[in-house]
């Protein structure tokens, strides 16, 4: 069983009505598939998630139990299971799962309207041709460049340094935010992990990636969703950019 999972919308409009009542932000639980047909058509200006990736594994590298081998970065061990969320059935499962949210999410994003989504580089192809059936078109590859990747503990490959997003734009492109005046912009933006003292998710993104992106592609006043909030860092990159 998929447990609910949290959505987000936060708006940087200092008088807003519908959708959502009149208040500047809010947090709602539940899974999103449901909660989001409660959602106009075409109200949202932006949309920025990570979900569920389905690479979770029942495995933890006890780093503890063998000080020679990993030196200074022993004593803490590493789990790869994040949690039930990231667990599915199967992956057409969880592919049927991509396709029910991202329905309900284009559906209400407005036209020319942006969304962005982390997801897993192996399934990406998957989520692109979900997102191109729905009238979505995929504008660039994003990634978030970690300056202090996890050191591997099996010393047998490369540290992990990118995360991967995409960027999509609501047909049609015409007329779609983007804040060129603010200069030149790589698509790669670099960020450290969460420090463990301020981390409550185990997947938890920046901030500074992410108001980067807000930035650029929305306007003072525009309503951003994140129907996976996570630790809520999109509320808060939305808050001070207000």
């Amino acid at each position: 069983m998929i447990p609910p999972r949290p959505y987000a919308v936060y708006s940087r409009r200092s008088h807003v009505t519908d959708p959502l009542s009149g208040q500047q932000w809010v947090v709602i639980q539940g899974d999103c598939r449901q909660v989001l047909t409660e959602i106009p058509d075409n109200c949202i200006d932006m949309v920025l998630t990570d979900p569920p990736w389905n690479v979770s594994q029942n495995v933890t590298i006890h780093r503890s139990m063998n000080p020679e081998k990993y030196g200074k970065y022993a004593g803490k061990d590493i789990s790869l299971n994040f949690g039930d969320w990231d667990h599915f059935e199967s992956e057409t499962h969880y592919l049927k799962f991509t396709a029910e949210w991202m329905e309900q999410v284009v559906r209400v994003v407005r036209e020319s309207g942006h969304l962005i989504v982390f997801f897993d580089q192996d399934k990406v192809t998957d989520l692109i041709r979900v997102a191109t059936s729905l009238g979505c078109s995929r504008r660039q590859h994003l990634y978030w460049l970690k300056s202090n990747p996890v050191p591997r503990a099996r010393k047998v490959d490369f540290m992990i340094a990118l995360e991967h997003a995409v960027w999509f734009t609501k047909e049609p492109r015409k007329g779609a935010t983007f804040h060129y005046e603010l200069g030149q912009q790589q698509n790669v933006v670099r960020a450290p992990i969460v420090h463990h003292t301020r981390r409550i998710h185990p997947t938890q993104k920046p901030i500074a990636a992410l108001s980067t992106w807000i930035r650029y592609l929305s306007n003072e006043g525009d309503l951003v969703l994140d129907p996976f909030c996570g630790s809520g860092a999109t509320i808060v990159a939305a808050l001070r950019l207000d």
